[in-house]
């Protein structure tokens, strides 16, 4: 069945924080190996490890929630939520779509003619990162729905908001004087000073 953008969305919801911190920080874990013009084949040795990273840390978010379900196959992981969802996070290729060895569970997946046994009803998406052009940090994290090689929809996981978001400023110091009130600045010059020498 086709994913629908509004299920899959209110489903991930509560879970969009761990996302987001599960792909940034798998990409923190592959920095700190300081791996730069140590690796023969660098893109793809990169994928792998910041692939491995996130699946681990997005699992370990996930370890007191009963109504998540793992699926670790193939060197692979997937992960079914509320009965509803059925995801896998992967690296984007410069479609904005998971990239694939085109192996038939992996045609399975990104096929929406395709069920999950068991599970007829179930909404089949990929949470991809994207990288800059420079590849030196990741732009931003993205639900995908595609059939095949085609995106249906898609929409962007923002970062968590922080404690300086959630509370406003209480001085606004770009706040200008209201129109009309004019501010008199008077320039003092030694004329102007009084001094005790001559009667102040």
């Amino acid at each position: 069945m086709p994913s629908d953008e509004n299920v899959v969305h209110t489903v991930l919801q509560p879970y969009e924080n761990a996302i987001y911190d599960a792909v940034h920080g798998a990409w923190s874990d592959y920095q700190a190996l300081q791996l730069h013009g140590r690796l023969l084949f660098p893109s793809r040795s990169r994928a792998c490890l910041v692939y491995d990273f996130m699946v681990n840390r997005f699992i370990a978010s996930l370890a007191n929630d009963d109504t998540v379900r793992v699926i670790k196959r193939d060197e692979t992981a997937k992960f079914i939520f509320a009965q509803r969802i059925y995801l896998r996070l992967k690296k984007a290729n410069d479609r904005g779509l998971g990239s694939n060895i085109p192996t038939q569970a992996a045609l399975e997946f990104i096929g929406q003619q395709y069920s999950l046994p068991g599970i007829p009803e179930v909404h089949k998406v990929e949470i991809v990162y994207l990288l800059n052009a420079m590849q030196t940090r990741i732009e931003k994290v993205v639900v995908v729905a595609r059939d095949g090689d085609e995106r249906i929809w898609d929409y962007v996981i923002a970062a968590p908001a922080t404690v300086d978001d959630a509370i406003p400023s209480q001085l606004d110091t770009t706040q200008k004087p209201e129109e009309g009130v004019k501010i008199k600045v008077r320039n003092l010059n030694a004329n102007d000073r009084k001094t005790k020498g001559n009667g102040a």
